[in-house]
């Protein structure tokens, strides 16, 4: 039920883009198996830049007027060795809103990390 880890790293100015790690089944399709959570390890320290970022946090900026290229909302700072835990679906099943989330640029420095997502089930391939 759980992916391996894969290694990701971001150099200056680079992000990524806001989304969720749950697969919409209207977007994707039924799935086999959901990503339920997602669990983030740091594996270094940013100099500048380069949060996670969840722009919905506790429900705000859900109006349809937010703008995914500001860097506003929850943001977590990289530290090396630092674990960030969070879900992508309700109790219920349903895809979480406010898990959406995404990275501010890397503005100094660099940004490497670990994602690991976790399953409802085995996967077969």
């Amino acid at each position: 039920m759980f992916q391996a880890f894969i290694v990701l790293r971001y150099e200056i100015g680079q992000k990524y883009n806001s989304h969720c790690d749950a697969f919409d089944p209207a977007q994707y399709g039924p799935q086999k198996s959901q990503r339920v959570a997602t669990f983030l390890l740091y594996l270094s320290d940013v100099e500048e830049g380069g949060e996670i970022m969840f722009p919905f946090e506790n429900g705000m900026n859900m109006d349809g007027t937010y703008d995914f290229k500001k860097c506003v909302g929850l943001k977590v700072k990289p530290r090396q060795g630092d674990g960030l835990l969070f879900y992508s679906l309700l109790p219920n099943g349903t895809i979480d809103p406010t898990s959406i989330h995404g990275s501010c640029p890397v503005i100094k420095g660099e940004k490497w990390v670990a994602p690991k997502w976790i399953r409802d089930q085995v996967r077969d391939d």
